[in-house]
């Protein structure tokens, strides 16, 4: 985990030291972002460096805050919104490179990221989450978030989240958690749902960890924990 942390860290100092500064001083006041408004950059990007039918296939906020956002130039934190896209295309040609990972800049595209599903699941302290998260990861390479689908975006997810007493007496229980969430298509859960995208939402600390899911992931789903 710990090497996870560096890397990222390396990663976004870099990419800080390589934007134009006029830039960052312009955009300082849209450096706090949330899960969905950068969706459009990240697969216009995607569509020219990566494949022309790429597709969103899942967002993983790494330490995001209790409002459900991330800050771009805070370089204290490793906090990120990653992207990860999904092709068809080259699902058939090259299955292993069927998953790129992305995300945004402050005065920039999005470029890749270092990230990957074995970082996003080395944060999550409960076996059964855990195992259920690596055959999620595992479809990604052919599942995709449809277009059409309707999903609240990460603050309203956590506005749920923290008002519900397990989460309270878990944060009490680990004051220095942290949030982890991710936004995954319905069917990569289960099967059965079609057209729908889901949110899981890890709060973790040390050594252990609350996975929670909201299926699907608007004002009609239902938050269940996901080891049950």
């Amino acid at each position: 985990m710990r090497t996870a942390n560096i890397t990222l860290l390396a990663f976004i100092i870099f990419i800080l030291l390589s934007c134009d500064v006029d830039e960052l001083i312009n955009e300082i006041a849209d450096e706090k972002i949330t899960a969905k408004e950068k969706i459009g950059a990240v697969i216009n990007t995607a569509k020219n460096d990566f494949a022309a039918d790429a597709e969103l296939a899942a967002i993983y906020g790494k330490e995001v805050d209790t409002e459900g956002k991330v800050i771009l130039l805070n370089t204290s934190s490793v906090s990120a919104f990653v992207y990860v896209v999904q092709s068809d295309s080259v699902a058939l040609a090259n299955p292993p490179e069927a998953n790129q990972f992305y995300v945004p800049l402050i005065g920039s595209n999005p470029v890749k990221s270092p990230v990957n599903f074995i970082t996003m699941i080395s944060f999550i302290k409960n076996t059964t989450a855990k195992d259920i998260m690596e055959i999620v990861f595992g479809a990604l390479a052919t599942v995709s978030i449809s277009a059409t689908a309707v999903y609240y975006d990460s603050p309203q997810v956590l506005d749920q989240m923290l008002s519900r007493n397990d989460v309270t007496s878990f944060r009490s229980a680990n004051p220095g958690s942290k949030i982890d969430m991710f936004l995954l298509p319905g069917k990569s859960l289960d099967t059965s749902f079609t057209n729908t995208a889901d949110w899981i939402v890890n709060f973790y600390g040390d050594t252990s960890s609350l996975v929670l899911w909201l299926h699907p992931g608007n004002s009609t789903g239902t938050i269940d924990l996901l080891s049950d």
